[in-house]
């Protein structure tokens, strides 16, 4: 009688494995390319963008956007879509295939990073140039020092800036609230000229704009780090 119900339930759970696909998910991560970042920040950026990629898993996908003041229309070209198949093949070639090519991909994006060098940090611009892509399957990854720099708001100076309340209101007005819809959100901090000639209290505003923006954007969580080997985790 055993072999019977253990046949039927190895059956079952054969079936089971095989209907059972999990949800592919996408990362979104943005690049600072403007004049301000250190250029040996890339180096630590292009291992990371390594590193994410190597987590993904079959269907996922990858999209890389280069933080500039350019138009949606010029930035358009710059930004890298990497995908992972969806297909099982033995010994997982195709795969692997993939993920050589990813980084090819991920090498050239950041090389082609400084050569940029843009003026404007535009970091609203660049996510509203993949906003399709934001949804509660969807992490957002943001390596820039988050200074927003553009002919209508200017971190340094702006004087709604100076302490992280003001900071904070200026995020609820500005802030779009269909943009995230249910996207992770997590920052890694990078090292720049800009940031360094902030007071302490306009850096600690600028964390409490993007925090307090992305929330209002409809960001499920939002986490700021400097230790950009633990954004992927």
């Amino acid at each position: 009688m055993r072999k019977p119900i253990l046949t039927v339930l190895m059956i079952a759970t054969l079936l089971l494995s095989a209907c059972w696909t999990e949800k592919a998910k996408t990362v979104v991560v943005l690049v600072d390319a403007t004049m301000s970042i250190d250029p040996a920040e890339y180096e630590r950026c292009n291992v990371e963008l390594r590193r994410l990629m190597e987590r993904l898993g079959r269907g996922d996908r990858l999209v890389l956007v280069p933080i500039t003041g350019e138009p949606q229309e010029l930035l358009g070209p710059r930004i890298v879509h990497i995908h992972m198949p969806k297909e099982r093949v033995s010994y997982d070639s195709n795969l692997k295939k993939a993920r050589a090519y990813a980084a090819k991909q991920i090498e050239q994006f950041v090389t082609d990073l400084p050569a940029i060098q843009a003026k404007a940090t535009d970091i609203i611009g660049a996510m509203r140039a993949v906003q399709n892509e934001f949804g509660a399957n969807v992490e957002l990854v943001i390596l820039s020092d988050m200074v927003l720099e553009t002919a209508e708001l200017c971190f340094p100076t702006a004087p709604e800036l100076a302490h992280p309340k003001s900071a904070e209101a200026l995020a609820e007005q500005l802030a779009r609230r269909d943009l995230l819809r249910g996207t992770k959100v997590k920052v890694g901090m990078l090292k720049s000229f800009g940031l360094e000639k902030m007071n302490a209290p306009r850096r600690e505003a600028t964390q409490a704009f993007w925090r307090r923006y992305f929330l209002a954007s409809g960001a499920s969580s939002v986490r700021i780090t400097v230790d950009l080997e633990t954004i992927g985790e």
